[in-house]
């Protein structure tokens, strides 16, 4: 049976010949060269099978050069390279580490502690290489398990969504355009108000859980939830409990197994909590004023007055465009940002050709 020999890369100048070189043979399976572009050659194509590359220094030997070719190749990351040299200037052997070389020793030691040495150094390189695929593999296996738990988080938000949908199939469709709607709000403040470093990333964020706003809508009674105009405007104690869906929103939210360590954790609480908050303090759950409400969820709370006044309730009519806009505008839904009001503005008109003319949801 062949006995197995660790594959070295021998580069030997011509003046050198690659002294002692078959000494080495009885250890190593040896490919010697002592040209430097089949070195090259050789390491691009066979770097996988060697398992060190001894390069024999001299006199007409530019080892500077040699190195920076081998280095170009990323070869001495998972092979190690030894230079075989008399040289012991100390700004020498420390450039020739700087290239990436792992160890640097004298053409006259002894050859049997040479040999130990090459064979240490095989051994050590074999066991990194070896831990780094492992750990590469772990790597992606835990990536792959994070694609599926973000997943499996994604599929219980929308499974909260499809039962507050079965519920009341307003919602949905209130869902689907306040996504567009907050959309093109949070894009027209990202070009003209740089100051809420709102990024792409953000965007997409904020566009992916607008549909989560009313999902604590789920914990409200129906007699509440889908009360008809002909029974009147909410009392004050089903308007209390009817409030409640932003704290419920909140509870459901944290529910969901290890969706605190979402990216997308901040925006769903920030919203399902703060979408009722308004810019002077009178809104609910927690009164917030100003900037102190989250700026997705200033997004989502005019994208929802928005659409709510111009489509059909069951406890109010739709009304027009202009209506809605000047309702808003003059505070009649509470107060807004200046900066979404300047938003709503600019864009209204396009929104609802975009979102509402001719499409009999009004």
């Amino acid at each position: 049976m062949a006995i197995y020999k660790p594959k070295i890369l021998f580069f030997c100048s011509t003046e050198s010949k690659g002294k002692h070189l078959d000494k080495y043979g009885i250890f190593y399976d040896i490919i010697k060269t002592d040209t430097l572009s089949e070195a090259v050659s050789i390491a691009f194509k066979e770097l996988h099978a060697l398992s060190a590359i001894i390069i024999d220094d001299a006199p007409d030997v530019d080892l500077f050069y040699v190195l920076s070719k081998f280095h170009s190749l990323d070869a001495f990351r998972t092979v190690p390279c030894i230079v075989r040299s008399d040289n012991q200037d100390a700004g020498y052997i420390s450039k020739a580490f700087d290239l990436g070389i792992f160890d640097f020793f004298s053409t006259s030691m002894d050859f049997l502690v040479a040999k130990q040495k090459i064979a240490k150094i095989i051994e050590l390189f074999k066991n990194k290489n070896q831990l780094e695929k492992i750990f590469n593999q772990q790597m992606l296996t835990i990536s792959t398990q994070e694609v599926e738990l973000k997943e499996n988080q994604w599929n219980i938000i929308e499974t909260l969504g499809q039962a507050l949908e079965s519920r009341d199939i307003e919602s949905g469709n209130h869902c689907n355009r306040m996504k567009e709607i907050a959309e093109t709000f949070a894009k027209y403040l990202s070009l003209k108000h740089p100051k809420y470093m709102i990024t792409d990333a953000t965007i997409k964020n904020i566009s992916k859980v607008t549909p989560l706003h009313d999902i604590g809508k789920i914990a409200i009674p129906d007699r509440i939830l889908l009360k008809p105009e002909s029974a009147g405007r909410l009392t004050k104690e089903e308007f209390e409990i009817m409030k409640t869906h932003t704290i419920a929103g909140c509870l459901l939210i944290d529910s969901i197994p290890n969706f605190k360590e979402s990216e997308l954790y901040r925006f769903s609480y920030n919203i399902c909590r703060h979408h009722h908050e308004r810019w002077d303090g009178a809104g609910y759950p927690d009164h917030l004023k100003g900037m102190e409400i989250p700026i997705e969820a200033q997004i989502v709370a005019l994208a929802d007055v928005f659409d709510a006044l111009l489509c059909k309730r069951v406890y109010k009519p739709s009304f027009t465009l202009e209506t809605t806009r000047d309702m808003i505008l003059n505070g009649e839904c509470g107060a807004f940002n200046p900066d979404l009001l300047e938003c709503l503005k600019v864009n209204a008109d396009d929104i609802y050709k975009r979102i509402y003319e001719n499409k009999n949801i009004l």
